[in-house]
């Protein structure tokens, strides 16, 4: 069980009892239906999410990739009920997201999710640790006591518990990034949405956020959606999608897969974590960027 199960749970477990299994549920926890969002008018109107469908399981870390300007932000906006859709449907947790009132959308999602930005988007005035004190006080009443403890926690687990106490004018981006992830991580959400959560950070720093996002689907039952053009993410995916020109493909590829590669393209894959199949190469196809 990783650091983040052990400290968000209400019970105790002595050292010998058996780790408890997260309930996966046959049906998806979060399904987009015909989702078609488009910007501008006229001719000058882009189509950048077209009749896309998915379905993604709790419990499971899916990987949205593909080429600069599919629309797979675009699509994750739609889909973290931050965008709303032209047409389509979305359902979390049983719910239908865009028929809801912006009050009960802002409630759903201060309840349900947590997000990663490529912008950080974090609090000047505030310290690394107040960044995830304030999420913890505001979305879930918790202590003083219990809020700086759990901030410390998580911000350890990503090598910033030595800079809690710094403002991010005093951080560099990477540390940043890290700041901006461990807020998410914090409140235990049901859904962690990360447009690009390992762009600003080298694959040491990467590799710790990737792992602690798997832990939160299998250990929480999290149902995780990252955007990312990392090809050495795909081994620590349950589910890869991929997407062009707005349109999912027809398949999305299992975690047995390694996502398409063009022969010219060298991507440096790290090793397999031990507890996952090997990796089975598929039929090249070319891919942009």
């Amino acid at each position: 069980m990783c650091m983040l199960s052990r400290l968000f749970s209400s019970t105790s477990q002595s050292p010998d009892a058996a780790t408890p299994m997260v309930h996966t549920p046959a049906g998806p926890t979060l399904e987009g239906i015909g989702l078609l969002r488009a910007f501008g008018s006229g001719e000058a109107r882009t189509v950048a999410v077209n009749d896309a469908s998915i379905g993604l399981r709790s419990g499971e870390m899916n990987l949205l990739m593909g080429p600069s300007g599919s629309g797979k932000s675009t699509l994750l906006a739609i889909l973290s009920a931050l965008l709303r859709p032209e047409a389509g449907q979305v359902r979390a947790l049983g719910e239908d997201l865009w028929t809801m009132s912006e009050t009960q959308l802002e409630r759903f999602r201060l309840r349900n999710c947590s997000y990663i930005f490529q912008g950080y988007n974090l609090f000047p005035a505030l310290t690394a640790s107040q960044q995830l004190e304030v999420v913890l006080k505001w979305g879930e009443s918790a202590t003083n006591h219990e809020a700086k403890l759990r901030a410390r926690t998580v911000l350890g687990q990503l090598g910033m518990a030595h800079k809690a106490h710094l403002r991010p004018a005093q951080l560099s981006g990477g540390e940043k990034q890290r700041v901006a992830i461990a807020r998410a991580l914090v409140k235990n959400p049901n859904f962690i949405f990360a447009d690009e959560p390992t762009s600003a950070l080298d694959w040491e720093n990467g590799q710790a956020v990737i792992e602690l996002l798997r832990g939160c689907a299998r250990d929480r039952g999290a149902t995780v959606l990252v955007v990312t053009h990392d090809h050495r993410l795909v081994p620590y995916a349950d589910r890869v999608f991929e997407m062009a020109d707005g349109k999912l493909q027809p398949e999305s590829l299992a975690h047995d897969t390694v996502t398409f590669l063009s022969s010219e393209t060298s991507v440096d894959i790290p090793p397999l974590p031990p507890d996952r199949p090997r990796l089975r190469l598929v039929e090249p196809m070319p891919v942009a960027g």
